[in-house]
Order: C-alpha cells, then sequence, then structure tokens
C-alpha cells in the first residue's frame, strides 16, 4: 500500500493528519533558531562563569556586597545629643553650610527659606524636628517628595556636618516659603 501525501499551497507537503489538524514540517525562521542556540549557549557560559568556576560573585551577592558598603558609608545612627554637640561645634557647622550651598539651595534657597523644599528657618517641620529625625531625613532622603538620598551620596561625615548646619538654623526665620508640617518645640 502506497501512502498518500497531500500538499498544502502555503504550508507544503503534509506529513500528519490527527484528527482532522493538517501539520506540515516546516522549517522554523533563521532568527528563532539563532535565539533558541544562543540562549542555550549563554546559559552556559553564565553557569561557567558564576556557578563552576566562581570566577565572580553571583549578581545578587555583588549587590548585597554593595549594599553593605554603602550602608558603612553612611555611618552609625547618632543620638540627638549627638547632633546638638555638633551643632555647638564651629567647624562642623561651616562645613555643613559649604556643602549646603554646593547641594541643597536648589530646593531650599540661599538662606534655607524654602523654595520647592520647606523652609528650614522656621519651627515647623515636615519630617519631624528632632535632630535624629533631621538627620534621617538627610541620610535617607525621601524620594516620594524629590529629597535624594545624600547619605550615599556625600558619605556619613559630610551628612552630619550638613545635619548640623540646618539645625543650627532652626528658628532663625528667615522670610520664605510658608510653614509646612507639624510645630517642632524642643523637649527640656
Amino acid at each position: 500500500m502506497s501512502e498518500q501525501h497531500e500538499t498544502d499551497p502555503v504550508a507544503g507537503p503534509i506529513l500528519h493528519v490527527y484528527d482532522g489538524i493538517r501539520e506540515a514540517d516546516n522549517r522554523l525562521p533563521r532568527w528563532w533558531l539563532l535565539t533558541f542556540y544562543g540562549s542555550i549557549v549563554f546559559a552556559a557560559l553564565y553557569w561557567f562563569y558564576y556557578q563552576g568556576y566562581k570566577i565572580s560573585p553571583e549578581p545578587l551577592a555583588a549587590y548585597q556586597e554593595e549594599a553593605a558598603a554603602a550602608a558603612a558609608r553612611t555611618g552609625r545612627p547618632l543620638s540627638n545629643a549627638e547632633l546638638s554637640a555638633m551643632v555647638a561645634n564651629p567647624a562642623m557647622v561651616n562645613a555643613g553650610s559649604r556643602l549646603f550651598a554646593q547641594n541643597c539651595v536648589v530646593c531650599h534657597g540661599d538662606h534655607a527659606e524654602g523654595k520647592i523644599g520647606p523652609n528650614l528657618t522656621d519651627d515647623f517641620w515636615v519630617h519631624g524636628g528632632q535632630p535624629t529625625q533631621v538627620w534621617a531625613t538627610i541620610k535617607d532622603g525621601v524620594p516620594a517628595r524629590g529629597m535624594p538620598q545624600w547619605g550615599t551620596t556625600l558619605g556619613a561625615e559630610p551628612v552630619q556636618q550638613v545635619s548640623a548646619y540646618v539645625l543650627s538654623l532652626r528658628g532663625s526665620h528667615v522670610p520664605g516659603k510658608a510653614p509646612e508640617g507639624e510645630r517642632y518645640a524642643p523637649s527640656l
């Protein structure tokens, strides 16, 4: 018995017919084959590079190392007393003033009177007026409001200097942007 071969004008010779489904033997597109074989080669090289010979740390481990280094650069948490002592140090406040002029005047103004950012010379604070809260706001930023994380950019000591300067401005009441946030009254 000879087998009859059906031919489709578009698909070419039909090899199988199952439940009314006609199956042809079409060649896969060359781009698809290159992508398929390329992904196999990439997977093999990736495995040898990261797993087999451990030439480089895995991406997650590398990320964790960088995150730990960034955390180390931002320094340990400070107490309210330590930050208050820094405000009394003129060298610390002057260094913070220079850093403020380089990085912060765009949003807070030349005299910290507030432009885009809040006025830093009044008694109202958006993210808390405790010295540790001011330091944490500068260090960690507030991305939702456009405040960058200065801790990873500047480092631990410059953030402490800027914090000392900003805390030294408290209560100077430079005319500028209307008060925002809640009034801060230091506890005695």
